[in-house]
């Protein structure tokens, strides 16, 4: 639950241990490798483009057969077991198995042709049925054209008064001709003294001249050669899809193959990230201090290894390895969203994590959405458990249905439904907040869930996070040595908060449920908030200079009480996203009890309408919970202490495609 210390460790080989070495850093998962490439003062030389460029025909072969062999699969949406192997037998796949690689090439080519044929076929497709447009055509297509003191042209009007225009240019003029054909297709032919008339009195006839390249015989004799070509495809198409079909069968070997490709990548660039001589390999990398010894003992175990710990230079930058608990590890994913812990920053992950979950139970506030965003999480982290992927999502998930459950009980949240119509042990469970609302009577008044008090709760808990926030921004500043100027800092942001907000709250919200409004705690609250504005006024200009800066930066730290003010106002969007999801599941269930009433089929309309519709709420309750949940500690609840700047620790780990690595 912090930040592990992060060492500079240094390893010499001789080049003959490069891959044992390679394979002893990818299998432990836990070293992050410098690029030493760009470093002129480095020892050795730079390690050249070597065995990667060998290995890029057959990874670019994969990229373009596997895809193209599963559209061709015919199994594609049944469940299939993933394949589990060692790193060992991924590599004596691709040492060994030749046989593979030149099935992986000769299919590449299939799909190639195949891609070409296909669009030989539709081009000739596409020709032929030109043709057959202009079959009725009385000439051959090379005597188009202009020929001596002749042109002859084939086009196409768009309606019967163009040909009524042409034939009254044929009559009107004597070297003209027009042959109807088809379709409103015609041939007209001139003499080419009378250019420029002609062609006036086509365009005024809205004449079209169709485009014959590339033809010159008639069309029988076309669409003869077009159509034996064509056959001539699409037997050649045939033969090349069954071939393909049988390939099909060795689909998980290649997406095996495409995996042990992918690691042996993998550790080829990952060599070219350090320095080399004729017989020597030089790595820099970072790793956890408390990995060193057993990450020394493997790496020397292999003889001609030697690894040591370096000392740190100014211009290294040290990258942030986090070990979480395994409740805070879920929620470590939303702290890589907004970034690593850098310098004095704490890791804010076991710090949000009570509150994000709180939050986010909140914001769906029905305990039966709960127990389906509980049950469907659950099945999801078994089975991304089983393939041995990424949980943390489904784990935070199903962190954040338990919570929903929780307030679901508080709130008398059970899928919409009326808090009268719950059996009474639930309601009983929802009374405790319900007395908070005044004049409260059980199925009389509304709950708890719909009341203001519900919002003052919201922003309650939003006070509560920003002066956690504040509390851990004093630790963070004090462990930076800010001594003095961080407890006076902290402690007047401290007195503001708690000295405005009890004041607000009890004078514009709670009507004096607080405290009798004009007795002596107002002057108690307000001289907080005067002496924490002193405070944070002071603190806030003590870097300018001069009077006049002094006071500028001070009165600027002081509008900050301001923004204070909408920070705990944010946190109201807990209350909109509960109401507005109660609404819906509510609305939800009116309309399916509305559609009871038709005849025959209502019973089945009403439960679709109810899976269907509570399924979309749930849906678009975590999505919006997820989103705002995280806004708030992003914005609010970082922005007083966290400044998430660092480099994460990138570990050199294939993460395969296709098939699960027994490690």
């Amino acid at each position: 639950m912090a930040r592990d210390s992060v060492v500079k460790v240094e390893i010499l080989c001789h080049s003959s241990k490069k891959k044992d070495v390679l394979s002893t850093l990818e299998k432990s998962g836990n070293v992050h490798l410098i690029d030493m490439s760009s470093l002129d003062d480095a020892p050795l030389s730079r390690i050249e483009e070597g065995e990667r460029s060998l290995l890029h025909p057959l990874t670019t072969s994969l990229e373009k057969i596997i895809p193209f062999l599963q559209d061709r699969d015919c199994s594609k949406g049944k469940q299939k077991a993933i394949p589990a192997v060692t790193v060992d037998e991924l590599a004596s796949m691709l040492n060994e198995d030749k046989e593979l690689e030149k099935t992986v090439h000769s299919t590449a080519a299939i799909s190639d042709e195949l891609i070409n044929l296909n669009s030989k076929a539709e081009e000739i497709e596409r020709k032929i049925d030109f043709i057959q447009e202009w079959k009725s055509l009385p000439l051959r297509f090379n005597q188009l054209g202009h020929e001596g003191l002749l042109s002859v042209k084939a086009g196409h009007v768009s309606a019967r008064e163009g040909f009524d225009a042409l034939r009254k240019l044929e009559q009107e003029m004597e070297l003209f001709y027009l042959e109807e054909l088809p379709d409103y297709r015609a041939v007209v032919a001139w003499h080419n003294n009378f250019n420029t008339e002609v062609l006036a009195g086509l365009t005024e006839a809205g004449f079209v001249t169709a485009d014959f390249g590339g033809f010159s015989r008639t069309p029988e004799e076309e669409l003869r050669i077009l159509t034996k070509s064509f056959e001539e495809t699409r037997s050649r198409l045939e033969e090349l899809s069954s071939e393909a079909d049988t390939l099909v069968q060795k689909l998980p070997l290649l997406k095996t193959l495409s995996d042990a490709a992918g690691i042996q990548a993998l550790r080829d660039d990952a060599i070219s990230s350090g320095r080399t001589s004729e017989s020597s390999i030089l790595l820099h990398l970072w790793a956890r201090e408390k990995d060193v010894p057993a990450l020394k003992e493997n790496l020397e175990d292999q003889g001609e290894v030697d690894v040591s710990v370096v000392e740190t230079t100014e211009d290294d930058i040290i990258p942030v390895f986090l070990s979480e608990t395994a409740s805070a590890d879920p929620y470590l994913m939303l702290t890589d969203m907004y970034g690593r812990p850098e310098g004095a920053d704490p890791d804010p992950t076991p710090h949000m994590a009570i509150f994000y979950v709180m939050f986010f139970g909140i914001c769906i506030g029905d305990a039966g959405y709960g127990l389906t965003l509980a049950a469907g999480s659950a099945i999801g982290w078994y089975l991304t458990k089983k393939r041995q992927g990424n949980s943390r999502l489904f784990r935070l998930m199903f962190h954040g249905g338990l919570a929903s459950i929780l307030w679901g009980f508080l709130l008398g949240g059970w899928f919409g439904m009326p808090f009268s119509s719950l059996p009474t042990f639930l309601q009983d469970a929802a009374m405790p907040l319900n007395k908070l609302v005044p004049g409260y009577t059980r199925g009389v008044s509304d709950g708890f869930s719909l009341s203001k008090q519900f919002l003052y709760l919201t922003l309650g808990f939003g006070l509560v996070q920003l002066g956690y926030g504040i509390i851990v921004n004093l630790k963070k500043r004090l462990r930076a040595g800010d001594g003095l100027s961080a407890i006076v800092d902290q402690t007047g942001w401290m007195l503001a908060l708690l000295g405005l907000f009890p004041w607000l709250f009890n004078h514009y919200l709670l009507n004096g449920a607080l405290y009798p409004i004009g007795s002596i705690w107002d002057s108690i609250l307000l001289g907080m908030l005067g002496a924490g504005a002193l405070l944070i006024f002071i603190m806030g200009g003590k870097e300018a200079e001069g009077i006049g800066g002094k006071v500028g930066l001070g009165a600027y730290a002081c509008y900050g009480i301001v923004n204070l003010l909408g920070d705990v106002l944010s946190y109201s969007r807990l209350f909109a996203l509960a109401l507005s999801s109660a609404i819906v599941a509510s609305v939800i269930n009116d309309i399916a009890g509305m559609l009871q009433s038709v005849p025959v089929v209502g019973i089945i309309l009403t439960v679709l309408v109810l899976i269907a519709g509570h399924l979309f709420n749930i849906g678009m309750a975590v999505l919006s919970g997820f989103i705002h949940t995280a806004r708030l500690q992003f914005v609010e609840f970082f922005g007083k202490f966290y400044d998430g700047t660092g480099v994460p620790f990138r570990a050199l780990r294939y993460e395969p495609r296709y098939v699960r690595i027994k490690r």
